[in-house]
């Protein structure tokens, strides 16, 4: 076996599988230093192309929101072998990651989809074996339009981030992430801060989308809880990035009413599906979204995120 790095473009892109204008996509990694020809691997065997992995890094926030929070996380991506070639992968995991400069991110990512991986399945036992660690796993959850209105019960009263404005929306943010029980929420919690997290999350949101960033409050004016919808990466798909309730109301439900107005809100601006992804030891959440229409069989998007400390 033989594990060197890329000598162009054209020596890691076209193995089965890849997209259309993947090739520009790589190249732009390059161009931009998000990625780097030396930090891509192509394994041989006998002169055939037995595997190929590359390394990205990506910004994990904003400076000014970072908290205890690293600058920079290290990525897997390009990751490709010939399945009757699998137990080599394990040398092209291993082998690479020692090939890295010493200077690069300790912490090397890696996420699996079931709606774009093939044969993901293996892909998780390679993983696997060769030492990532499971970090978080969601299920993608499908709601589509019908063609009635959603109907929203009126416990609640809700407003969109354009009449309450982004601080009303982002202090009930952050209070819902205490006790979140998603693991990627948790953890970026525990090391950014209240005030951090919060601030991150609300730097997503697109001002087109503000009639899709709810807060849900009681008559007395009391918040509740909220809800963020956003377009996702397909034709008139919508997704729930956010959503929550706050722990002095959980218990009651509430997140029911968010989910509906959530969905309602999407409906409005003429999105025919939700695609969203939950946690999977998040059980609540999955049973609301399942008792409000957003189903787990419906679509194959299911996520695995490993990680590994290099």
């Amino acid at each position: 076996m033989n594990l060197r790095t890329v000598r162009s473009v054209e020596d890691f892109v076209g193995m089965p599988g890849d997209p259309d204008g993947y090739a520009a996509t790589v190249v732009d990694m390059w161009e931009s230093g998000e990625s780097r020809p030396e930090w891509s691997f192509v394994l041989e065997d006998a002169g055939e192309s037995v595997g190929r992995i590359a390394y990205r890094v990506e910004e994990t926030c904003q400076p000014e929101f970072l908290g205890d929070l690293p600058s920079h996380e290290l990525f897997v991506y390009g990751w490709w072998l010939p399945w009757e070639h699998a137990p080599t992968s394990i040398a092209l995991i291993t082998g690479s990651l020692e090939e890295l400069p010493d200077d690069l991110p300790s912490l090397v990512q890696l996420r699996l989809n079931a709606a774009f991986h093939s044969r993901v399945g293996v892909r998780v036992e390679v993983a696997e074996a060769s030492g990532f660690e499971l970090f978080q796993e969601k299920e993608g959850v499908l709601w589509e339009d019908g063609g009635a209105a959603v109907q929203v019960p009126d416990r609640l009263r809700f407003q969109p981030v354009s009449e309450v404005g982004r601080e009303a929306y982002r202090a009930v943010l952050g209070s819902v992430g205490r006790g979140t029980l998603d693991r990627n929420d948790r953890y970026y919690y525990r090391l950014a801060g209240e005030e951090n997290w919060s601030n991150v999350f609300m730097s997503f949101l697109a001002p087109e989308d503000e009639d899709m960033w709810l807060l849900g409050s009681l008559p007395d004016g009391t918040p509740v809880g909220f809800v963020g919808g956003s377009p996702f990466d397909e034709p008139d798909v919508a997704t729930i990035a956010f959503i929550g309730v706050t722990p002095e109301h959980r218990g009651h439900r509430y997140i029911d009413d968010l989910l509906l107005a959530g969905t309602a809100a999407a409906q409005r601006r003429g999105f025919r599906s939700v695609l969203s992804d939950v946690d999977t030891v998040n059980t609540p959440m999955l049973a609301a979204m399942e008792r409000n229409g957003h189903r787990a069989d419906r679509d194959p998007w299911h996520v695995w995120h490993y990680r590994m400390q290099r």
